[in-house]
């Protein structure tokens, strides 16, 4: 292998070196592999085999989590919370078996990270990663063929209808102002790989190739792995020199799909920013969040804009708000992530009702799907909701997309909108 002597830092900086180290990383991982890609700004991390975990359903795992933090804010962790473990904590209810655990909560001391807050490291990885990322300083190979088939619905188009038009009656009744409704879809491989690690990796490479979001992430989960290409983040939490903790939260809410034709494309961004239905959607879930991050804010410090700005990816456009609030003293991570956790986009208002409503139409958990990522470094906080987001297994790909829906939506359109929301997930 014809290794150059550039430094992991200067690679790192380069959007596509860090998917062909994203690719080496995983494709070698035994175990517990996490990688987090943090979008234009350059942030993220990899992360080998952890040294602790801590898995379960209880909420005292984040208290644990928390004060070993503290004692090495320097060491990051990464965590993943599912959306049925947050349902549990919003319904006051037991637990329900599920085939993931409901927290995942990893310190890795063999890690590397990179961007504006990456802490004070050594020039150069461990020696655990370095021959990964000296395989990323190599020419780029050629992309690997898209290895799955195409999505497909685990609802028919005709029931997918009904459950609009159900979440609606929810609505007319008075239950609920907006149901944030998604469906199931799955992606068998073409063929079963004979390793599952370099063909998720592919997967995860070509999704950053195609649609790089804000918050990528590739995270093994024992049997399973989960690729995310998530644009929405839930809390960044950042200290000032003072002591004072900033929170932000960008919910998304509003979609119209992207078109070649650059004219087209135009009139559909046009056209989200005319829409009153999508206009209500949004400030509808923008209150939400308000609410949610006042219960742990110091008062008066609650602030959003007057009206979204548009957010266009490679697939969508949308509209993203950009919520500011500063922390009261001792807030902790568990006081947020049951303030945060599942983020008001991904359920509707009032969130507790609507969880339920959401649990009658759709009738199968959710697992990691709009749930919450996490990721502590130095003194910051990182949640990104896993939209955009999937779990890969031996059977091949499992993903939901979803959609606001409220008392004007249109089934049909609706529908659309989620299979627009998954484009990057289909073959080329």
């Amino acid at each position: 292998m014809a290794v150059s002597h550039e430094p992991a830092t200067a690679l790192l900086a380069d959007p596509t070196r860090r998917a062909a180290a994203a690719l080496a990383c995983a494709a070698a991982s035994t175990g517990g592999f996490a990688w987090l890609d943090g979008g234009d700004d350059g942030r993220g991390m990899i992360g080998l085999q952890p040294e602790l975990e801590l898995v379960g359903d209880s909420l005292a795992l984040f208290d644990t989590a928390e004060a070993l933090w503290r004692q090495e804010p320097s060491v990051p962790w990464v965590g993943v919370i599912s959306y049925d473990f947050a349902a549990d904590l919003v319904l006051g209810r037991t637990p329900r078996p599920r085939r993931l655990p409901g927290v995942v909560l990893r310190r890795y001391r063999d890690a590397w990270t990179w961007g504006p807050d990456a802490p004070p490291q050594p020039r150069e990885p461990t020696a655990a990663l370095q021959p990964l990322l000296d395989a990323a300083r190599d020419p780029m190979p050629a992309a690997p063929p898209w290895p799955l088939q195409p999505p497909q619905a685990l609802w028919s188009a005709e029931h997918y209808r009904a459950q609009v038009h159900a979440a609606q009656r929810a609505i007319v009744a008075g239950d609920t102002y907006q149901v944030n409704l998604a469906q199931r879809f799955v992606a068998p491989w073409l063929q079963p790989p004979t390793q599952l690690a370099p063909a998720v990796a592919a997967i995860y490479g070509a999704l950053r190739r195609r649609a790089p979001a804000e918050r990528g992430a590739l995270i093994q989960l024992h049997d399973a792995w989960v690729v995310s290409n998530s644009p929405e983040t839930l809390l960044d939490v950042d200290e000032d020199d003072a002591g004072i903790r900033h929170a932000v939260s960008r919910p998304i809410k509003g979609t119209r799909p992207r078109e070649r034709d650059a004219a087209a494309d135009r009139a559909q961004l046009e056209a989200l920013w005319r829409s009153e239905k999508d206009r209500a959607e949004h400030v509808m879930i923008v209150d939400l969040v308000r609410n949610d991050l006042g219960r742990l804010a110091r008062p008066g410090t609650v602030r959003a804009p007057a009206s979204p700005t548009s957010l266009s990816l490679p697939t969508v456009h949308h509209l993203v708000s950009e919520v500011h609030a500063q922390l009261r003293e001792g807030v902790t991570l568990a006081q947020l992530v049951v303030a945060m956790v599942p983020g008001g986009s991904v359920t509707g208002a009032p969130k507790r009702r609507t969880i339920e409503i959401i649990e009658a139409l759709e009738q199968v958990p959710r697992g990691v799907y709009c749930g919450a990522i996490l990721w502590l470094s130095q003194q910051r906080l990182r949640m990104s909701i896993p939209i955009r987001t999937g779990l890969v297994d031996a059977q091949g790909l499992q993903l939901h997309a979803g959609g606001g829906i409220v008392l004007d939506s249109e089934a049909e359109a609706e529908r659309l909108e989620t299979w627009a929301k998954l484009r990057a997930f289909a073959p080329p």
